[in-house]
């Protein structure tokens, strides 16, 4: 079974494709819930990505967490005394959600949990601190088109001045990791010809996008370099961070694990990860790419 399907926790043969994302997510909020905690390798993408928030983020501001599932960013802002709005499109991720912060005894500090697409987000223009959109749900975006919406959405809704977090799945590692488990690939997701195998594979890797994610739904997998071109072609914002969330680790979860086991050499480790996080070869490794951005200041006219 792929690294992907593990996820879910079931093999998932693809007879009919264009399952919803939500009700992909849908099936085990709690699986997506604790993805990011089930051991050191996993560990990495939310270790990461809270190196980096923790620069910005102050207590008593609003946050926007869109597409933030079953919430596990939600109850680390709530915790920090930042008052948070989460967003998805997936009503039993958000009920997971719900249930989570109540017996964290959070709901002073989250302000609303709606269903809402990034795409069309339901909040008027300024209205956050700082806005995240991470762990991939830009990837779920299906046309280059609602991509470029979502963006200028996640832009429009976030203050002047405020971090703007987007967190993606990568191109280069998914297709690093065909080599290695395509046997998974071919057993699982039942390709009745070789053809069929790779007719999908090239779709992926020449633009990008997989109709089979996980064997049934969509994902589009990106270049480090497309994402950074598609949130500052917009002009309304300033680069800050590009990011390879999990770069350390990639094709070697096990063995890292074992690594990262003894004290000493994880935080020795931790340090040489987070210096070398921003290095654009390492970027291009990670399974997840992380870009932040600052919302443009609005400037006044002088008058004549």
């Amino acid at each position: 079974m792929s690294w992907l399907s593990k996820l879910f926790n079931k093999k998932i043969v693809p007879t009919t494709n264009g399952v919803a994302v939500q009700d992909l997510y849908n099936r085990n909020p709690e699986k997506e819930f604790k993805r990011t905690q089930k051991d050191a390798a996993s560990q990495l993408e939310f270790l990461t990505t809270e190196h980096y928030y923790k620069k910005y983020l102050k207590p008593g501001m609003r946050i926007l967490d869109a597409g933030g599932g079953p919430g596990r960013y939600t109850l680390e802002f709530a915790k920090m005394g930042c008052h948070v709005t989460l967003a998805d499109i997936a009503e039993k991720e958000l009920d997971f959600a719900r249930e989570q912060i109540r017996e964290n005894g959070l709901n002073e500090f989250v302000d609303s949990v709606d269903c809402a697409s990034i795409t069309k987000l339901p909040y008027k223009a300024n209205s956050f601190d700082a806005v995240f959109c991470v762990g991939g749900p830009l990837s779920h975006v299906r046309t280059a088109k609602e991509r470029a919406s979502a963006v200028n959405e996640l832009i429009r809704v976030a203050k002047s001045g405020a971090p703007i977090f987007i967190s993606v799945m990568g191109r280069p590692a998914v297709l690093n990791l065909l080599a290695k488990d395509w046997k998974d690939y071919l057993a699982e997701y039942n390709y009745k010809t070789d053809d069929d195998f790779w007719t999908e594979n090239k779709r992926l890797a020449y633009e990008g996008d997989d109709l089979w994610f996980v064997g049934c739904s969509y994902a589009h997998f990106f270049w480090p370099t497309e994402l950074r071109e598609l949130v500052m072609k917009t002009n309304k914002v300033d680069f800050l961070h590009m990011i390879g969330l999990e770069w350390s680790r990639q094709n070697c979860k096990q063995e890292f694990n074992e690594f990262m086991a003894d004290e000493s050499r994880r935080k020795e480790w931790m340090k040489i990860h987070y210096d070398l996080s921003e290095h654009p070869d390492m970027v291009s490794l990670s399974p997840h790419v992380m870009i932040v951005v600052r919302k443009k200041r609005a400037t006044t006219k002088k008058a004549k």
